[in-house]
């Protein structure tokens, strides 16, 4: 249980120290990153949110 708890401390000290001291530098890389590859997955522009259609056509007599 010892080593979690060491890794995500480490992970944890290391995004502080990236805010405070070296401004947010290498977790901006680490997000330009991810909505770069998001970019590239089936779908392209990334996540859109869910639209309701209706059919109106259904609704003439």
């Amino acid at each position: 249980m010892r080593w979690p708890l060491f890794v995500i401390a480490l992970i944890i000290g290391l995004i502080l120290w990236d805010r405070f001291e070296n401004d947010g530098t290498y977790t901006a890389e680490v997000e330009r990153s991810f909505r770069n590859a998001s970019l590239d997955m089936p779908g392209g522009g990334g996540w859109k949110p869910p639209a309701i259609t209706v059919n109106r056509d259904a609704f003439k007599p």
